[in-house]
């Protein structure tokens, strides 16, 4: 199954309301692109591709400055249910996200290191066997090395509504 999303990010903790270097992001546009291996009637494997903006002119960024976070993610799909018109269902996997902060100032602006995390999400799948409909919410949790040496903790909650395509 290929699934196609958009929706928006909420930055959580100290990634929202820190003081650091890095913290102190705003909300903002999410995208993802994924497939959905079933193995069974309840279980598929996931692999995706994910981009989410954050605004970070309150973390110390020039006006209307964004983190681009850019990475894949994998991981395993439990349906709640199964054969039915409307499939609740929790997914948990790693992710792997680089960031583009190119409008934080020296020493820490620029492109990321590779950085390595999880995400849990759940959602509802609600179609048939041509195409289908899924908001979904996923918690993603990663950190990352800035240019300068310093980690940016990123702690969100994403929000989206998918639409997906069985073959």
């Amino acid at each position: 199954m290929l699934d196609v999303d958009g929706g928006a990010t909420i930055p959580l903790g100290d990634f929202e309301e820190g003081a650091g270097t890095g913290e102190g992001a705003e909300a903002g546009p999410v995208f993802a692109v994924g497939f959905v291996l079933p193995r069974s009637d309840r279980f598929a494997l996931l692999l995706g591709f994910h981009q989410a903006r954050f605004g970070c002119e309150a973390a110390g960024c020039a006006s209307d400055g964004r983190y681009v976070a850019t990475g894949f993610d994998a991981g395993l799909r439990l349906a709640l249910l199964a054969g039915r018109a409307a499939v609740p269902w929790l997914s948990l996997g790693g992710v792997t996200t680089r960031v583009e902060a190119r409008d934080l100032p020296a020493p820490n602006g620029g492109v990321s290191k590779l950085g390595w995390g999880l995400k849990a999400g759940a959602g509802i799948w609600w179609g048939n066997e041509w195409i289908a409909v899924q908001p979904k919410v996923a918690w993603t949790r990663v950190d990352t090395e800035l240019p300068g040496g310093d980690t940016l903790e990123m702690r969100y909650l994403s929000a989206t509504l998918g639409v997906s395509f069985p073959f």
